[in-house]
């Protein structure tokens, strides 16, 4: 840890509070080899801290302490809504009760509550029937997640309802209501997550490293952007609007025959998955399942290709509910305040933030220096570059940093996702500073936000926003910190120790 950017970050903390006290410099000490055995990598850390009490300076040996903690095999990858991450942000509220600092959660508290928890279809009480005869749930039919980008039903109850032919999932043709009207609409194709047409599956190929553009840095990122028609990595373009003519036309259900050759989406329909509490889906708004083109058949008794839209089929029953509930270990931001000492500021509020989630533990099982000889060479920003397959000269530099690795230790295999980078680091930093101004006496007060959910969609600022616990226009300044101190000049552009990136 280099003192220069602690100095350059901590220069704008001291100007935005106020505050009259010198900023102390950082203690420097050199990397410890694993005992009784050489590293392997140039940087590489004690494989072990043993922690020892922080100081009110901000000192390497502090964010090590705090750092070797919070991302310790223990805390499982703090991922949202499970119990490595509950322990982490019950870690930062007990520093933030041990420093002096006010509550500034909910109830007199450190902790601001989300509703975030598994949401799932109930496969026990989920049923198709057609004509009286069951459909097998998992393999001939599945329900179908509502969202906004299918504008689909959360539930639905079929009671001996006619099943009508309504074309393809999409077109343009207004369905008649006097034919859909309490029935349900069976359509060929089917939503995709983004909302576009759905008719089958293919499997995802990775590109070739060179033919991957260069990303090295903002310049070749925003080249790169351009390139590919202005729309970044996580974007995922124009977004079609769902198909609302079967709910127009008074359907009471859809039926998506959009199933074969999708055994993942299957398998995987019943399984429950984490958000933030949705919003029951209005009355009227019809909810959806996929059925394999053999269910269909049965449906209509004549192939899909031969049928007209408005065609009537087999009457159908049953029903399923897509239900939410809480987590059993509660989804929350962390918030405190260190009031300012001046009267005529104390109401303004510098406030400093970042996420205390991580992503938990892998499916899959890496080897450490396997995973770090590829990055190395394929992958030097991290997420911020594509998976490639390598050419072959890289192919060759890889295997060359493996077996050097192999020569001085055995594999190290593990799946969990520490995050001591993304964001153990911007915790343990703001920690740090609420150490260190605890002691101080700035003119304006301070806000400290350990946000939760920001690997699942920037769920806890996005709550601390919408509920805030502070009047937002008092905050005269807002300093996130994610992925700090992180990156020499060969893996990050202008990178190395005397770097900082402000973006605002």
């Amino acid at each position: 840890m280099s003192r220069r950017p602690i100095f350059a970050t901590f220069l704008f903390f001291f100007v935005m509070t106020g505050s009259l006290a010198a900023q102390s410099g950082a203690t420097q000490s050199g990397s410890k080899a694993r005992a009784g055995q050489k590293p392997v990598w140039p940087d590489e850390g004690a494989a072990v801290w043993a922690p020892r009490p922080t100081e009110d300076a901000i000192t390497a040996n502090d964010l090590r302490t705090r750092l070797y903690g919070f991302a310790d095999d223990s805390l499982q990858g703090r991922r949202i809504g499970e119990v490595g991450n509950f322990k982490g942000t019950a870690y930062i509220g007990g520093e933030f009760e041990r420093l002096g600092l006010h509550p500034a959660g909910e109830d007199g508290t450190f902790f601001q509550d989300m509703p975030y928890g598994p949401i799932a279809f109930d496969s026990a009480a989920s049923r198709l029937r057609i004509g009286g005869k069951a459909v097998v749930a998992g393999r001939d039919w599945v329900p179908v997640a509502p969202s906004a980008f299918n504008g689909l039903g959360d539930g639905a109850v079929l009671t001996d309802l006619p099943t009508v032919f309504a074309g393809t999932w999409g077109e343009s043709t207004t369905l008649d209501p006097e034919v859909f009207r309490g029935k349900v609409a069976v359509f060929v194709g089917g939503p995709t997550a983004g909302g576009g047409f759905r008719g089958g599956s293919g499997a995802a190929t990775l590109p070739r490293c060179d033919m991957v553009p260069n990303r090295f840095g903002a310049e070749a990122a925003v080249v790169a952007d351009t390139m590919n028609g202005g729309r970044n990595r996580r974007s995922r373009g124009a977004i079609a609007p769902p198909d609302t003519r079967a709910r127009d036309a008074g359907a009471i259900a859809i039926l998506f025959v959009d199933l074969d050759d999708d055994s993942a989406r299957a398998t995987s329909a019943f399984a429950a998955r984490n958000t933030m509490q949705p919003e029951r889906s209005p009355a009227g708004v019809p909810a959806g399942a996929s059925i394999t083109g053999a269910v269909a058949e049965r449906l209509f008794g004549h192939p899909l290709e031969e049928l007209t839209v408005g065609a009537a089929g087999n009457r159908v029953s049953g029903g399923w509910s897509y239900a939410w509930h809480a987590s059993e270990w509660p989804a929350r931001n962390v918030i405190a305040i260190l009031p300012g000492s001046d009267p005529l500021r104390a109401g303004e509020y510098v406030l400093v933030s970042a996420h205390n989630d991580h992503v938990g533990i892998n499916r899959t099982v890496f080897d450490h220096d396997s995973l770090r000889a590829v990055n190395m060479v394929t992958r030097r920003q991290g997420a911020n570059d594509p998976s490639c397959i390598p050419t072959a000269d890289q192919q060759r530099r890889i295997d060359s940093l493996i077996a050097h690795a192999r020569s001085i230790r055995a594999p190290r295999k593990d799946s969990i996702m520490n995050g001591a980078d993304d964001d153990g680091s911007g915790t343990v930093i703001l920690l740090e500073i609420a150490e260190k101004f605890a002691k101080e006496h700035p003119a304006r007060s301070i806000i400290f936000v350990s946000h939760e959910g920001e690997e699942a969609g920037l769920l806890g600022s996005r709550w601390f926003t919408d509920h805030p616990t502070i009047p937002l226009d008092s905050v005269v300044g807002a300093f996130n910190m994610d992925m700090d101190a992180k990156g020499h000049v060969d893996q990050v552009r202008f990178g190395g120790p005397p770097s900082i990136q402000i973006l605002g």
